[in-house]
């Protein structure tokens, strides 16, 4: 995997693009008619300077080893629709090079869709699919081995609803896998094996126009599937709102608890509060706002195997602002922050990490299919051991990237 040389399926869907969300990127995208179906060819090449590649700090061996970065991205998106229903697909290989630190080089690949189906006003289905070969970005093998681990992911979701969205009561109905199966290096794998799956239902009771009462009770499941790691599982019992109060807000609560059970014997059980928000906030039809901030329970995998495993018990939250300035013109602001504490099984604090992001990004539609975009990040990780030999690790990271975007 050194320098921009690509894989044959890279070649082979380079007449493609950037994906269906870059197809967005561009005015007027443009497609080929295949009988029933639209493709949309699009393709991206990058440039920029990422001031820390393995996203290390302190004293570490490859701590703020920065690099120039190259990314060249192809692919085909596909779209049919049948009436209310749409089904999309999307091949897509990525290039990412870096000039300084080659071994740090990758190619990622795979197939992604969606399908939206109305079978009637009381009955719908949404299925979501991720099949590919990807790397953990910013992670090495080892000290010595630089290479970003590699895995195919296996993952797909679906959510079936029941009764009418303007109905008194309706249902929804999910499930969501995900399988990450990494590549050996000398008979061991690369990262930490795993599965999860997620499942559960929500139902809303609609008391008002545009306004419904829900509850919902989902499981989520994670297990190393090495036979000496071990994972956990974290059951939700929610309750909140559902609006879409006006043309300009809509949005969601969710508030409740969350019971973590580990598979580990040396872990005990635990439960805690729990909430899911969202609110999107639209003043002007060119201008939109996003909230987010949720608190659940995580799995800190830097060591599964350990006797006593780490687990993260934390809150999220993000903003992001998009703004159209002209016809051909608009940014993207976006800041999230986490604040979260890594516990053992006994519920003793570790440490704690705080993680600050940011990035914003400039998009100009040079042409009716072409787009140019400058875009810069930002991420502040800082840990503090709350007891001897904690494992606190802190880093910055700023990236810059210049691309374009052409859909063929």
């Amino acid at each position: 995997m050194k320098g921009l040389q690509l894989s044959k399926l890279t070649l082979a869907v380079a007449l493609a693009g950037y994906g269906v969300s870059a197809v967005a990127a561009v005015e007027d995208a443009g497609h080929i008619n295949l009988g029933p179906v639209e493709m949309t060819p699009m393709a991206t090449l990058g440039m920029g300077y990422d001031d820390n590649v393995f996203r290390e700090g302190g004293d570490k061996a490859n701590a703020n080893k920065g690099s120039a970065v190259y990314k060249l991205d192809a692919s085909a998106a596909f779209k049919a629709q049948q009436g209310l229903s749409t089904y999309e697909a999307t091949l897509a290989a990525k290039n990412t090079s870096f000039s300084s630190e080659s071994d740090a080089n990758y190619i990622d690949y795979g197939m992604t869709g969606k399908i939206h189906q109305d079978f009637n006003s009381r009955n719908r289905l949404d299925v979501d699919f991720d099949l590919g070969r990807y790397h953990d970005d910013g992670s090495t093998i080892s000290t010595i081995n630089k290479e970003a681990p590699e895995y195919t992911r296996t993952k797909g979701g679906l959510k079936y609803g029941f009764g009418s969205m303007e109905a008194m009561f309706r249902t929804d109905l999910f499930g969501n896998y995900s399988k990450q199966k990494y590549q050996e290096t000398n008979g061991d794998p690369e990262g930490n094996n795993r599965k999860s799956t997620e499942y559960g239902a929500t139902g809303y009771y609609r008391f008002m126009p545009k306004t419904d009462a829900l509850i919902e009770i989902k499981q989520r499941e994670l297990d190393y599937t090495d036979a000496d790691k071990d994972g956990y599982d974290v059951t939700s019992y929610l309750v909140g709102l559902n609006w879409e109060a006006t043309a300009k807000t809509s949005g969601y609560v969710k508030v409740g608890r969350r019971e973590r059970d580990s598979k580990n014997a040396n872990t005990s059980s635990d439960s805690s509060s729990g909430w899911e928000v969202g609110v999107s906030y639209m003043p002007v039809d060119h201008s939109v706002f996003q909230l987010s901030t949720s608190k659940d329970y995580g799995f800190d995998s830097e060591d599964p195997s350990a006797t006593n495993p780490l687990f993260t018990d934390g809150i999220t939250s993000s903003l992001n602002w998009n703004h159209q300035w002209t016809s051909k013109i608009s940014t993207n602001a976006k800041y999230s922050l986490t604040k979260e504490d890594i516990v053992d099984g006994d519920g003793a604090t570790q440490k704690d990490r705080t993680i600050n992001q940011f990035g914003i990004s400039a998009d100009w539609k040079v042409m009716r299919n072409a787009t140019v975009s400058l875009s810069y990040d930002l991420t502040d990780r800082d840990e503090s051991n709350k007891v001897a030999n904690g494992g606190a690790e802190s880093y910055k990271r700023n990236a810059y990237m210049l691309t374009g975007t052409i859909a063929l």
